[in-house]
C-alpha cells in the first residue's frame, strides 16, 4: 500500500516536471525524460525486473507523449479556447476535426399531423470543451496504447480514455485555487497520479 502511494505521488510530480515544473526558476535538466525512466522502472518493480524490458517499456513510455502534442485540446477544454485548426495530433484530428451530425428539413406526416424537422448541422468544432475532451481523451488512448504494447497489457492500453475527465478535473479545481494556467498545472498533477495509480492497480504484486 505505501509503495502504490509513494509510485503514484512520485508519478504525479515527474508528470508535472515534464510538463515544465520549475525549482528555483530553472526547469529541471532533461525534464521530459524522467517520467519514462521512473514509469519504466515501477513497471519492472510491480512485475519483474528484466533490462531488456525496462529499456523497451522507456522508450515506449517516453515515445508516448513526445511523438504527439495535445496543447489544442487542454486549451479548448479548461480554458474554452474555439479550435484554431492547429494540428497537434493528426490520427486525432481525422476523427474530430470531422466528427458532425447533419440531418436535412423534411416534413413527417402522421395522421391528419404534419411534424416539421428543421435542418440540423451540428458540428464538434463549434463546441469547445466537448472538442477538448474528446480529442484529450483520444490522445490520451493513443498515449497509454503504446505504452501498454510494451507492458502486453489490454486494461492498460485503454486506461488513457480517462485523459480528458482528469484534465476538466483540473480546470474545476482552478476554480477554487488559480493555478496561473486555468488549471493546466492542476490537470498535470492529476494526469501524473493518474498514471501511477493505474500502474499499481493493474501490476500489483
Amino acid at each position: 500500500m505505501i509503495n502504490n502511494i509513494v509510485i503514484s505521488l512520485t508519478s504525479s510530480l515527474l508528470w508535472r516536471v515534464r510538463g515544465g515544473l520549475r525549482f528555483w526558476g530553472y526547469k529541471l535538466p532533461l525534464n521530459k525524460v524522467w517520467f519514462a525512466l521512473f514509469y519504466a522502472g515501477a513497471y519492472c518493480y510491480l512485475t519483474y525486473w528484466n533490462l531488456n524490458d525496462y529499456i523497451i517499456c522507456s522508450i515506449a513510455t517516453f515515445t508516448s507523449y513526445q511523438e504527439y502534442g495535445w496543447g489544442e485540446y487542454i486549451g479548448c477544454l479548461i480554458c474554452g479556447d474555439k479550435p484554431s485548426g492547429r494540428s497537434d495530433c493528426p490520427l486525432v484530428d481525422d476523427i474530430i476535426d470531422t466528427l458532425r451530425i447533419t440531418i436535412n428539413a423534411r416534413d413527417i406526416k402522421i395522421g391528419k399531423f404534419t411534424i416539421h424537422i428543421p435542418q440540423i448541422n451540428w458540428k464538434l468544432t463549434d463546441h469547445p470543451v466537448l472538442f477538448g475532451w474528446v480529442g484529450l481523451s483520444l490522445r490520451g488512448l493513443l498515449m497509454t496504447f503504446m505504452i501498454g504494447l510494451a507492458f502486453r497489457s489490454v486494461p492498460y492500453m485503454l486506461s488513457g480514455l480517462a485523459m480528458g475527465t482528469v484534465y476538466w478535473i483540473g480546470g474545476q479545481l482552478n476554480k477554487i485555487k488559480d493555478d496561473g494556467k486555468c488549471g493546466w498545472r492542476w490537470a498535470e498533477w492529476l494526469y501524473g497520479f493518474y498514471l501511477g495509480e493505474v500502474l499499481c492497480v493493474i501490476f500489483r504484486p
